[in-house]
């Protein structure tokens, strides 16, 4: 049974990391589009500087904040993996002399 909770532990771990990676890339390919492309609309040079550094700057925050999100989130999984195995308990074996 432990067994089975740490596989689910692990695929679990595993559908978070994936969520969370693509995260990652879309906020730094949405954040690099942003910021090549700030020149677009129609307004003064100073917007446009300052709306591209906005986006430049909101891409590295936004990408460690998935980081640290993912960081926090995967220790509860395993958090929880530990805890549910302590609360399953301990087979005999069938075999056992009594």
């Amino acid at each position: 049974m432990k067994t089975l909770i740490w596989i689910c532990t692990a695929v679990l771990l595993a559908l978070w990391s994936a969520i969370a990676w693509a995260a990652h890339g879309l906020i730094g390919v949405g954040g690099s589009l942003v910021a090549t492309n700030a020149d677009v609309v129609p307004v003064d040079p100073l917007l446009v500087e300052w709306a591209s550094w906005l986006a430049t700057v909101g891409t590295g925050v936004g990408e460690w904040l998935v980081i640290a999100i993912w960081a926090i989130v995967s220790a509860v999984i395993l958090a929880l993996g530990f805890i549910a195995t302590r609360l399953v308990p301990r087979l005999k074996p069938a075999f056992q002399n009594r």
